[in-house]
């Protein structure tokens, strides 16, 4: 509950000792600390804003990773071209660990790909490996294990096709046993309040 969390935050204030470090950082580190005394299944943590120094990447050997569409996002951070965005990205790429790639432009996709081979990682990239697209009203995903067909997903956008994709990919990759009817309820009952919402 809330003074659960209180005291975790309480407790990485504590332990930072008066050290620089973002509400993010706190926030994350609050969380792991909670994590780690109520262990879960799986656990999904989003980076921030990008992989290589994000507070997220302190997991050594997650189930999978993933990286969506690079683009010229917190470029006051990251800079301000493709290739270096797409490097910090990839500095969640792990050593043997699956990493799934969604459609990215050629020069960011060069990149995570010699960053996946420096460090011996199977990349399962979009278009190559696995696909998602919409067909006569419904969802196709397709990978080599064959195609589901899906409902189209809840949020709005044709690169919700994409970001479903990428999200059974990873589920795959990381060797979860997912059925089809947790993706379609996945897909059906999605919700993402205050993210473009009218």
């Amino acid at each position: 509950g809330e003074d659960e969390l209180a005291k975790a935050l309480e407790y990485v204030e504590t332990v930072n000792a008066g050290a620089p470090i973002t509400i993010f950082e706190i926030t994350t580190a609050a969380a792991l600390h909670l994590f780690a005394s109520h262990p879960a299944d799986v656990l999904l943590l989003e980076v921030g804003l990008g992989g290589r120094l994000d507070a997220t990447n302190v997991v050594d050997t997650p189930l999978a990773t993933t990286i969506t569409p690079v683009s010229l996002d917190h470029a006051n951070y990251l800079g301000d071209k493709l290739a270096g965005i797409a490097r910090e990205k990839a500095g969640i790429i792990k050593p043997g660990v699956p990493c799934i790639v969604s459609a990215q432009p050629d020069e960011a996709m060069d990149v995570i790909v010699e960053t996946g081979v420096e460090r011996n990682a199977p990349l399962h990239i979009s278009g190559r490996d696995w696909q998602a697209r919409g067909e006569n009203g419904r969802m196709v995903f397709q990978d080599d294990d064959g195609l589901i067909d899906l409902p189209m997903p809840r949020l709005p956008g044709r690169h919700q096709f994409e970001n479903a994709g990428a999200a059974i990919a990873t589920l795959r990759a990381a060797g979860l046993p997912v059925m089809r009817e947790h993706i379609e309820a996945g897909l059906q009952n999605v919700s993402w309040p205050a993210r473009m919402q009218p």
